[in-house]
């Protein structure tokens, strides 16, 4: 097959805050020097921003070193936050901490919509002369021996068996010097570079699915800025996981839950949990009478330092989610991204400079990471995760805390994990999680999410989810975890159907409802499914979330 190919110094892929950051401080910096290459982005969502979503509150050192002091008269921000509060629920009450632990501290922070931020960061990276190109997903990555020289993008136009059809249009090969990747959590390209030059941290990524939702208010219930966190119910004791309710303005509000994937029983659901937890008096109290606007759901990397890939090789680097550097004992990955792009940049400058884009080349990118700020923050919180493993919530925090407050070494330097998926317990050795029926107006199913989610793919195409063997899915999975894709999944994607004139059962995939969140690609116990990108460009709209 005969395929375009377009040659560029450097590509991104994945425009997000890591990418946009890098893309713009490199432009920046050749433009000032006189110098010239030709940079481009590519990004598998139809506009920049639909596929982001984060909580969000940010933290703007990053951004500030990049445009300076006056940064938030350009970027759009929702409110500054201006008070905070703390509760530990149990299924009625709420018990308000007498003060905010330090990492949860959010003075001189910014609620905003991440989605909202990059769009306008791409904005700004285009008037630098980078190329931006949406619906652009990058399907393959191109190397020569163990040096990546690019990406290869999705064919287009294809039906469900695979087969060409009228609007079919082969991808593109995109060379680069240098290509980086910023695809978030659990980005699929980043996944497979991984896995093929062995570049896994010393303990693996563990993951989180957060749901978030946005809603319409009534005024008086909250103030702009006014910031609240939850732990406690719904979760068990020993399930690590917790909420956020962000005023945006004093009637718009962003809540969300997060949940972590290593809690063990097959049987639980993030989504469920989410809507679980907004039956609560103290949310039901926020949420009467106001009106759901948005809705999404994503993976989060909790892993932290030691989870983090070799983030630099021969021809790429890795940032942002992607590398593992968002701080969950704070709850925050915008700033830790952008700034891992600004040291990108430098790194990539030099390297083109030298002409020296080897592993080599780019290990300046390693160099100026170690001596950054971005380091000592994340080295310092290096075990939070770890802490919680069979502590439970309230002993694994008060762990966690003594070990930051000590430098962040107890118990040894380095904790191990295990991934997700090897936490899963077999079904029945936990508690069965109690069912939960929507009532929708307050709470809502599976099939509302999505709709609020925006989720659209085009129905004749080949799954972007790939399952291995559907058989282990009627037979062993169902025998052994109870079919675990059902509860996990937040948009109802996989769903086990009778087989007709037959006491069987198969697994049929609903892509077309797919939010990209990869908790399928993360929890699955077998390890047999695959998330890929699909060959629509299709998925979530989450402008505005």
């Amino acid at each position: 097959m005969e395929r375009e190919k377009l040659e560029v110094d450097v590509l991104f892929v994945g425009a997000g805050p890591a990418n946009l950051a890098a893309a713009w401080k490199l432009a920046k910096m050749l433009q000032e020097q006189g110098r010239e290459a030709e940079i481009a982005v590519i990004e598998k969502a139809q506009t920049v921003g639909d596929h982001i979503l984060s909580g969000a509150i940010m933290d703007p050192r990053a951004i500030a070193e990049l445009l300076g002091p006056d940064w938030a008269r350009e970027c759009p921000v929702d409110a500054e936050v201006t008070t905070e509060k703390v509760f530990q629920l149990s299924e009625t009450g709420a018990t308000k901490f007498p003060f905010v632990p330090g990492p949860l501290k959010n003075h001189g922070n910014y609620v905003v919509s991440l989605s909202k931020v990059v769009a306008w960061m791409k904005e700004k990276v285009e008037e630098l002369g980078v190329m931006i190109a949406e619906a652009f997903p990058g399907n393959e990555i191109l190397y020569e021996g163990d040096r990546v020289v690019g990406v290869r993008t999705v064919d287009m136009g294809v039906d469900r068996e695979g087969n060409p059809t009228g609007a079919f249009m082969p991808g593109t090969d995109i060379m680069a010097r240098v290509t980086v990747f910023g695809e978030g959590s659990r980005g699929s390209l980043t996944k497979s570079l991984v896995e093929k030059l062995g570049l896994q941290g010393q303990n693996p990524q563990v993951y989180g699915t957060g749901i978030k939702e946005i809603w319409d208010v009534p005024a008086g219930r909250i103030g702009a800025g006014e910031v609240w966190h939850t732990a406690g119910w719904p979760l068990k004791s020993r399930h690590y996981g917790g909420s956020w309710v962000y005023g945006m303005s004093d009637t718009r509000v962003s809540i969300g839950f997060v949940s972590a994937l290593d809690g063990g029983n097959p049987d639980f659901d993030p989504h469920a949990t989410m809507q679980r937890w907004k039956t609560h008096p103290l949310l039901r109290g926020l949420l009467e009478g106001g009106t759901l606007v948005k809705a999404g759901a994503k993976t989060v990397p909790e892993g932290g330092f030691f989870s983090r890939p070799r983030s630099h090789g021969d021809g790429f680097l890795i940032l942002g989610d992607s590398g593992s550097l968002l701080n969950i004992a704070r709850l925050k990955g915008i700033h830790t991204a952008m700034k891992s792009g600004l040291l990108a940049a430098e790194a990539i400058a030099d390297a083109l400079a030298a002409d020296d884009v080897s592993a080599a080349g780019l290990e300046g990118y390693e160099k100026r990471f170690r001596e950054s700020w971005l380091h000592d923050e994340l080295y310092g919180t290096r075990n939070y995760r770890a802490h919680f493993h069979g502590r439970g919530l309230m002993l694994g925090g008060f762990v966690s805390n003594l070990a930051m407050m000590l430098g962040g070494k107890i118990f040894g330097d380095r904790l191990p994990l295990e991934t997700d998926a090897k936490a899963m317990r077999r079904r029945g050795e936990l508690p069965a999680e109690p069912a939960f029926k929507p009532d929708g107006t307050l709470t809502f199913d599976k099939a509302t999410a999505v709709y609020n989610a925006g989720a659209i793919h085009e129905e004749n195409q080949p799954s972007h989810l790939v399952i291995a063997d559907t058989d282990v899915c009627a037979t062993r999975c169902a025998e052994e975890y109870g079919n675990p894709c059902e509860k996990f999944c937040p948009a109802a994607v996989y769903e086990m159907v009778d087989v007709a004139d037959s006491d069987r059962k198969r697994m049929q995939i609903n892509f077309s409802n797919c939010v990209h969140c990869k908790t399928c690609d993360i929890a699955d116990p077998y390890g047999i499914i695959t998330w890929t990108v699909p060959s629509d460009a299709g998925g979530p709209k989450y402008s505005g979330l």
